[in-house]
């Protein structure tokens, strides 16, 4: 018997075509800089690539780290695999695995290792990697039942849900606003990352593991896991999989047990005709799975309760329900409330923390603290796409004669209207700060040499003409500009390279008569 789990996505019924990370990254913003493979990454997808040396190249590339070699071997011998002591070695576990087995769990270990990053505590790390492994192991189990054979599944389970730790990573203040609208909407969380980011978790995650080079049968299960009616007809099942995958970890990680449970019945025994008791064993066995494999992936490997318990428990709390009912809700509205507030008072300190941190206090623009941080970011993104990048170095020219003449209250001013000035004059894709004293800095992604060139003339210009009052008086300024502007022929060059071009381009201008301007290219 056939069938299908799940009931599609409530935005849109026509057909979703997969986006590239490309147009992603374009829906989230330029600023925005996701996570790029690691190295290891790429040699493992390049390795299995060619037939004829695969098998030893792989070896090869697992066995130089200790520690990966280690969690194979131990992966390999537990129970998921029923292979208890056999596999001693690498190539025993390519000769009893299989090259593709092997090759998705060394990808699981480095990939999980890659994005867990520590934060400022407000995402529960440990708790998402809990939920994530034993949706894997939930993935592998079950996937027998419903006749699928492929040792993908796995990693794909894993990886389900790695769009929101991403997000969280790479715009943590908009997710904010996420997790925020989320639980006072009850809206599913899907839904609100479209809402607010245009593009939900899932949609990114699959698009980052393209972009990686990881294989179809990976990304695209894990693309349409919010979209299942919209997947193509060779992954559905797989989709489908991973459904009920995730429910199964939510049984033992989110509460509601009896909820999740009934969910999973349906999805199993009316979309597939498993029996009950077919997927209470296949359920029981992912708790003993899961609780060995967490400990594999440095997680505390608590034992998870049995199923049996989990419902009975389930039982118990249903039964005060229905003494309490009244009571019950009142206590959970209130919880929500409370919790609301708690995200909403996070985002706004959140908020006037990187205000703060990021901000300077006299003009409104970034700092130096900022400046040093997004060049890291700009100059990376640059070389990865092949794009240029201009920088532009300026100061006021004279401005110690300005605050020796006329105080440093004109001084202060006439600092405030150079900045409205600069922010008039730049692009939306400019990046303006104040780097220190009277002295500024514009990052500007994707623009030619001749851009950068006329840009900085008609700056020069602009601040040229523009009349400051004071208090005892009007004051008239000119600025010196030193530009350098990476073109991507040399991908050597680094952040140091061109702030001392610029640098050096602007102490040529004040040696050369100041209010002009020189850029250089690298």
């Amino acid at each position: 018997m056939t069938g299908r789990i799940g009931s599609g996505d409530e935005i849109g019924q026509d057909p979703v075509r997969a986006k590239s990370l490309g147009e992603i990254q374009a829906q989230l913003g330029k600023k925005v800089e996701l996570p790029s493979p690691p190295a290891i990454v790429v040699r493992i997808l390049e390795a299995v690539q060619d037939d004829d040396s695969c098998f030893a190249e792989l070896g090869r590339i697992i066995a130089a780290d200790p520690s990966l070699t280690t969690r194979l071997l131990r992966v390999a011998n537990s129970s998921l695999y029923g292979f208890s002591g056999r596999v001693k070695t690498i190539e025993n576990a390519i000769a009893i695995l299989g090259i593709n087995a092997l090759k998705n769990i060394a990808l699981s270990f480095i990939i999980v290792h890659r994005l867990q990053r520590r934060d400022n505590g407000l995402f529960d790390f440990e708790g998402f990697w809990k939920r994530s492994v034993t949706t894997a192991v939930a993935a592998k189990t079950l996937a027998p039942l419903l006749a699928y054979d492929s040792d993908d599944i796995f990693i794909s389970g894993l990886l389900l849900d790695m769009g929101i730790l991403v997000f969280h990573q790479c715009c943590t203040d908009l997710y904010l606003e996420v997790l925020s609208r989320k639980n006072a909407t009850d809206l599913p969380t899907h839904v609100v990352e479209r809402e607010i980011l245009g593009v939900c978790h899932a949609e990114l995650g699959g698009a980052l593991l393209k972009e990686w080079g990881l294989p179809k049968s990976i990304y695209l299960p894990l693309f349409y896991h919010h979209r299942p009616k919209d997947a193509p007809e060779d992954y559905r099942l797989s989709v489908d999989i991973l459904a009920a995958a995730c429910r199964v970890s939510a049984v033992y990680h989110n509460g509601q047990s009896r909820s999740h449970w009934t969910e999973v019945c349906r999805l199993l025994q009316d979309g597939y005709g498993i029996t009950e008791q077919q997927v209470r064993d296949a359920v029981d066995s992912v708790a003993v799975h899961a609780g060995e494999i967490l400990g594999f992936f440095d997680l505390p490997a608590d034992q998870m309760r049995p199923l049996s318990e989990l419902l009975q428990e389930a039982n118990q709390e249903l039964g005060k329900l229905n003494c309490g009912y009244e009571q019950l809700v009142m206590d959970l509205k209130q919880a929500k409330n409370e919790s609301r507030k708690y995200v909403d008072k996070l985002i706004e300190v959140n908020r006037k923390y990187r205000e703060l941190a990021y901000r300077d206090e006299l003009t409104g623009l970034f700092n130096s603290r900022y400046f040093q941080e997004l060049m890291d970011k700009e100059l990376a993104r640059s070389q990865r796409y092949q794009h240029s990048l201009g920088l532009l170095f300026f100061d006021i020219d004279l401005f110690k004669e300005i605050n020796d003449n006329f105080g440093h209250l004109a001084g202060d001013q006439v600092l405030r209207r150079v900045a409205d000035k600069i922010k008039q004059t730049m692009r939306t894709s400019d990046i303006v700060v104040r780097y220190g004293g009277d002295e500024f800095a514009i990052i500007m992604p994707e623009i030619l040499v001749s851009g950068l060139k006329v840009f900085a003339e008609r700056l020069r210009r602009s601040i040229e003409a523009m009349v400051v009052a004071v208090d005892q008086g009007e004051v008239q300024v000119t600025v010196s500009i030193g530009g350098a502007i990476y073109t991507s022929r040399n991908p050597e060059i680094d952040k140091g390279d061109m702030l001392s071009a610029a640098d050096k381009a602007l102490y040529q201008v004040k040696h050369s008569g100041r209010n002009r301007f020189i850029v250089v290219e690298l």
